[in-house]
């Protein structure tokens, strides 16, 4: 185990392991706020990952995003997240299952107001999700002519 993994929480979070020197002159409490991305650099891996462990932050990713991390650079952008796609969502579901209603106050509804009814909805480009619906608008219209169809050869 490393000699470095064996300091109390509290002295990882605060201070450097030996040969690392923050810009600063050493105090008996160094805060991570005088690390610095050179010091931090010389670090392994592993030791990046104790003084995040010490943080109480996510220990995964390359050694540039454990030193991001650390420095606080993570950045965690709500539009870098993974949307799923319409094909597969749950507001695709959603939107089928209320479409399908022939009581449902969706058939009413404008496409912006459907858009802004939901979450699930507002994760879609407003455009996108007009022509979405638009679709869903036509299978679902065609569903229903083939059933009426259907009731209405077989069951005569």
């Amino acid at each position: 185990m490393l000699a470095f993994a064996k300091l109390s929480a509290q002295t990882r979070v605060n201070q450097p392991p030996s040969g690392v020197q923050p810009p600063s002159t050493p105090t008996e409490h160094q805060t991570d706020e005088q690390w610095t991305e050179e010091s931090l650099k010389v670090l392994k891996k592993d030791e990046l990952k104790a003084i995040l462990q010490g943080l109480g932050l996510k220990k995964s990713g390359n050694k540039d995003e454990l030193i991001d991390r650390i420095l606080g650079r993570e950045v965690v952008a709500e539009e870098n997240k993974k949307k799923p796609k319409w094909k597969n969502s749950k507001a695709r579901a959603m939107l089928v299952t209320m479409l399908m209603d022939k009581h449902s106050h969706v058939h009413k509804m404008t496409y912006m107001e459907i858009h802004a009814s939901h979450k699930w909805f507002q994760e879609y480009d407003p455009k996108l999700f007009q022509r979405y619906v638009r679709v869903m608008v036509k299978c679902v219209d065609s569903i229903n002519i083939f059933f009426h169809t259907y009731i209405e050869t077989n069951l005569s």
